[in-house]
This record gives structure tokens, sequence and C-alpha cells, in this order.
């Protein structure tokens, strides 16, 4: 999947998630400072991804996400690496 496509599935998330206009997401937005996630906010936050991309996220990845950058590279990382060498 194009990065450009998972930042805006993400964006979407997190504007239906948090009633807050898509345009006003950024990838500089800090989900904590900016957008108001809470710890809480942030493990449905990555649930609602989870389910969105249909992977799953270790909970000591999830504690290093802290803008919407972070997550795209995460999920853009995580979706898009090679597969691994068999020997």
């Amino acid at each position: 999947m194009p990065i450009a496509e998972i930042d805006l599935k993400v964006r979407k998330i997190l504007s239906e998630k948090l009633n807050v206009g898509i345009d006003t997401i950024t990838g500089d937005s800090r989900l904590a400072e900016d957008l108001g996630v809470d710890s809480f906010g942030a493990v449905e936050l990555m649930f609602e991804i989870e389910e969105a991309f249909h992977l799953k996220i270790p909970d000591s990845d999830i504690e290093q996400v802290r803008s919407v950058k972070d997550i795209v590279a995460y999920l853009d990382g995580f979706m898009n690496k090679p597969p691994a060498a068999t020997a």
C-alpha cells in the first residue's frame, strides 16, 4: 500500500474517532498535545488502526508512537517490509 494511502486512511480514522476535521490533522499532529488523545484513547485508537489495516501491533511499539507521522511510518514499515530471506 502506498504511503500516501496509509496516511489518508490513518487521518480518516483519527478524524472519525476524535470528531475533528480531517484537514486539521497533519503528519506533525501530536496525538496527546495536539489531538487530545489520552492513554486510554491511544489504546482504543490502536485497536481501530489494527482492525482497519488487518494487523496486530505489539504493545511495546504503541508506546513509541507520538504523532500521526509516527503511525504512518510504522505502518509503512510494517506493511511494506520485504519478506524475510530464507536460508
